[in-house]
């Protein structure tokens, strides 16, 4: 289980993050909305717990920023601002959950459980890699937050190279996840085809990397990451 926790109170931070990596999380942490952002978008988290005031981006910007990619991580929001609006707002906005501290940490503990209970109840429709975002509920392809138009074949080998993100899709297994009982019937050179549109169409050659002899591979980009 992976957890983000973010909060501009490194004591609070600590604390969290003790907690839940005795509950057997892994935990990745910042001190400013910025890079939890940023985390949140090139990683999959099972749940994010942010504060509201951060530096560089509130925790509403950061719910905000999330629910318009598509990503439906749980959130939980633990901030020191109690007041009703500001709950409404974070409920509003696409946050799951929302503790005022003082909390208790064993109360953090049970709603965190609850909403990743909840999530693994409904399944996830959504697939990301940066700032690719595969959404199933509308069947739709957002880059840099831009619709992207793929035919059929080619938002398949999408997916399922977006299911099997930074590890290795060999030719078989890509050509019978797309076109199964059909598999048998298509050229050699058929993948290739599909996968220089694919690559032309969402920008970014190099998202897709070929590796002989093997097969391809949808990597996360690396860009630099920080932890408090």
């Amino acid at each position: 289980m992976r957890a983000l926790v973010a909060d501009d109170d490194p004591r609070m931070v600590k604390m969290i993050r003790k907690v839940l990596e005795a509950e057997r999380f892994s935990v990745e942490t910042t001190l400013d909305g910025e890079t939890a952002f940023r985390k949140a978008k090139e990683k999959k988290y099972d749940v994010i717990v942010l504060d509201i005031m951060m530096p560089e981006r509130s925790g509403f910007d950061v719910v905000t920023g999330l629910r318009s990619m598509g990503n439906d991580t749980p959130i939980i929001i633990v901030s020191a601002k109690g007041i009703v609006k500001d709950r409404i707002r974070a409920i509003n906005l696409g946050a799951d959950d929302y503790l005022v501290k003082n909390f208790s940490f064993c109360e953090l503990v049970a709603r965190i459980k609850s909403l990743m209970r909840r999530s693994a109840q409904k399944g996830s429709n959504v697939f990301f890699c940066g700032d690719l975002v595969l959404n199933l509920s509308d069947m739709s392809i957002r880059r840099h937050q831009k619709i992207i138009n793929l035919a059929k074949k080619e938002f398949n080998i999408l997916l399922t190279l977006l299911k099997r993100k930074d590890s290795v899709v060999t030719r078989t297994e890509l050509t019978s996840a797309v076109w199964g009982k059909d598999e048998t019937k298509i050229s050699s050179n058929t993948i290739d085809v599909h996968m220089q549109y694919l690559r032309k169409k969402l920008g970014n050659p190099s998202l897709i990397k070929t590796i002989h002899g093997r097969g391809f591979i949808l990597r996360t980009p690396e860009r630099e990451t920080s932890s408090a």
